[in-house]
């Protein structure tokens, strides 16, 4: 039980990182190639409206957290895969984190 607990953070912390990458740092070296070839991939293989998923933290940070679970059922052997749920944390997280951001800027 724990163990699922652990991969849980894991997947959580690591789908806000990478959200917070590919969508604020997106046109920054090292993260601007990757980011085009995957929003350009996107657009072409599935659909124009979701390749605009990637200018928004909040829906990014949902489907990588899917990206990140499916790695770390992998790497469980298939003992862990929340996804919903997770994805639902981390969105919540992420938004939480925009938002008490955007508070401390007005104040200053």
């Amino acid at each position: 039980m724990i163990e699922i607990f652990i991969y849980l953070i894991i997947s959580v912390l690591a789908a806000c990182g990478m959200a917070i990458a590919l969508v604020e740092k997106g046109d920054d070296y090292p993260i601007r190639k990757p980011r085009l070839l995957l929003k350009s991939f996107i657009h072409d293989k599935i659909s124009i409206k979701f390749s605009q998923v990637l200018d928004c933290s909040v829906c990014t940070s949902f489907w990588t957290s899917l990206f990140i679970d499916i790695t770390l059922c992998v790497i469980s052997g298939g003992t862990y895969f929340l996804w919903p749920l997770s994805g639902f944390i981390t969105v919540g997280l992420v938004w939480f984190i925009i938002e008490f951001l955007n508070a401390i800027d007005k104040e200053c």
